[in-house]
C-alpha cells in the first residue's frame, strides 16, 4: 500500500482544487456488459479531472475477491461522472444503446454501479446519425503542423449557403458532440437544429466549424498552461495557433466567409471553455466574439493572472455561462473571471454578459439549451 501514497497525495491536491474535500468514497462495479473483457480497465471520467477518460488516478482495480473498485480518498460533496474503458468511444450507454445522462455523486461512502452497455459494442447500425443534411465532413482530415498530427473537421453550412454570403463563422471545440448522436459521448448539442431555427425565425445565418478532439491529447490541447498534478496541459497555444494560422485561412479560402473579427466567434465548454477564453484573449483581432460555457478554470490558476494582464481591444464581446449544479467552484471561478474582465475594460453589457443558471449541470444538454441565447447576444440580434 505504501506505493499508493504519492498517487493519493496527488489526487487529494486535485480534489482540493475542485472544491472543499470531504471523506473517502468507494465505487464498486456491481455488473458489466457480458462482452466486457477481463483485461479491460474501466475508468471514471469526471468533472474532478477535466473529464479525462483515461486518468489512472480514476481507474478501477480488482480487490481480493475480483470485484472492480475505485477508492477516492477525499471527495467533494457532489460531482458528475461517467464510466468508460479508456476513451470516449468506449463510454457507457444504456442496455438498449442510448446515451445516458452524467451520473451524479452525492455524499455517500459506498456506491454500487451497473453498466448497461458500452458505445463501441453497439450492434452494427444501432448508432444512427442525427446530423442535418447540411452538415458535412472536410474530405480529408486537416493536418495540424503546429502539433504534428491530423484532426477531423466537420462543417455546418446554413440553409441559404448556395445563394447567400459572405457568412459569419463560429469555431467550436469537441466537435464530436455538436451535431450527431452517433459520434457524441454524452448526447449532442443540436447545433445544426439550433442554427436552422435561428435562420428560420431570426434570419441569422452562420457557418459552424466543428473541431473534433483527440481523446489522448484533449487536456494537453485545451490548456496553454501545465497542470502538474494531472501531468497534462501546455499545448493550448499550439492548438489555438492551428485554428488561427492553418484552419481559419483554409476555411476563408474555400468557403464564403466574412473573415473579419467582428464576424468570427469561438465557443466551447468545460476544458473547451478554458481554451476558448484563452484564444479570444490571445487573438482579439481574430476572434471578436467568444462564448465561454462552464470553463475548467480550476485547471490552472495562471488563467486568472493572464486575464488580469489583459486590456480590452475594440468591440470584442464575451458571453460567460455557469450552472449552480456544477462543481462547487464553478460559479465562484466564473464570477471571478468576469470581474477581472470587467476590470480589463469589459465593463458593461455591450462587452460582457454573465449568466448563472440555478439548475445548470455540467452536461451537453445544459450547454445546448443556452447556445441560442449566447449566439443572439454575440451577434446582437
Amino acid at each position: 500500500m505504501i506505493r499508493n501514497l504519492p498517487l493519493y497525495s496527488s489526487l487529494f491536491l486535485l480534489l482540493s482544487f475542485a472544491g472543499a474535500a470531504r471523506g473517502q468514497a468507494v465505487f464498486l462495479l456491481d455488473s458489466l456488459p457480458a462482452k466486457t473483457s477481463a483485461t479491460d480497465t474501466v475508468f471514471m471520467a469526471t468533472s474532478l479531472n477535466g473529464w479525462n477518460p483515461h486518468d489512472l488516478m480514476y481507474a478501477f482495480s480488482p480487490d481480493s475477491l475480483g470485484t472492480r473498485i475505485l477508492q477516492l480518498p477525499s471527495v467533494v460533496d457532489t460531482f458528475e461522472y461517467k464510466l468508460c474503458r479508456g476513451s470516449w468511444k468506449t463510454v457507457e450507454v444504456s442496455a438498449d444503446g442510448r446515451d445516458i445522462p452524467n451520473r451524479l455523486y452525492t455524499s455517500c461512502d459506498t456506491v454500487k454501479l451497473s453498466v448497461g452497455g458500452w458505445r463501441d459494442m453497439l450492434a452494427k447500425g444501432l448508432a444512427v446519425s442525427t446530423a442535418s443534411e447540411n452538415v458535412r465532413y472536410l474530405p480529408t482530415s486537416m493536418r495540424m503542423p503546429q502539433l504534428n498530427r491530423n484532426r477531423t473537421i466537420r462543417l455546418y453550412l446554413p440553409p441559404n449557403y448556395a445563394d447567400g454570403g459572405p457568412f459569419p463563422v463560429i469555431y467550436m471545440h469537441d466537435g464530436q458532440n455538436l451535431f450527431d448522436d452517433a459520434t457524441s459521448f454524452a448526447g449532442e448539442w443540436h447545433v445544426d437544429e439550433i442554427l436552422d431555427s435561428l435562420y428560420t425565425y431570426r434570419g441569422f445565418s452562420a457557418i459552424v466549424v466543428a473541431i473534433y478532439n483527440d481523446d489522448s491529447e484533449r487536456l494537453n490541447e485545451y490548456s496553454p498552461w501545465r497542470n502538474d498534478s494531472l501531468g497534462a496541459g501546455g499545448d493550448g497555444n499550439k492548438y489555438v495557433r492551428f485554428i488561427v494560422e492553418t484552419l481559419k485561412p483554409f476555411i476563408d479560402k474555400h468557403y464564403r466567409t466574412d473573415p473579419r473579427s467582428q464576424s468570427t466567434a469561438i465557443i466551447g465548454s468545460s476544458m473547451g471553455g478554458l481554451i476558448t477564453l484563452y484564444a479570444a484573449l490571445e487573438y482579439p483581432n481574430v476572434f471578436g466574439k467568444a462564448a465561454v460555457f462552464s470553463p475548467s478554470l480550476w485547471f490552472s490558476p495562471k488563467v486568472f493572472e493572464y486575464i488580469q494582464k489583459y486590456r480590452r481591444k475594440g468591440d470584442q464581446r464575451f458571453y460567460m455561462l455557469a450552472g449552480e449544479k456544477e462543481s462547487e467552484r464553478m460559479v465562484t471561478d466564473v464570477t471571478r473571471a468576469a470581474d477581472l474582465l470587467r476590470a480589463a475594460g469589459f465593463n458593461n453589457d455591450s462587452y460582457l454578459m454573465i449568466k448563472i443558471v440555478p439548475n445548470g449541470r455540467h452536461t451537453e444538454g445544459f450547454w445546448s439549451r443556452e447556445l441560442g441565447e449566447a449566439i443572439r447576444y454575440l451577434y446582437e440580434f
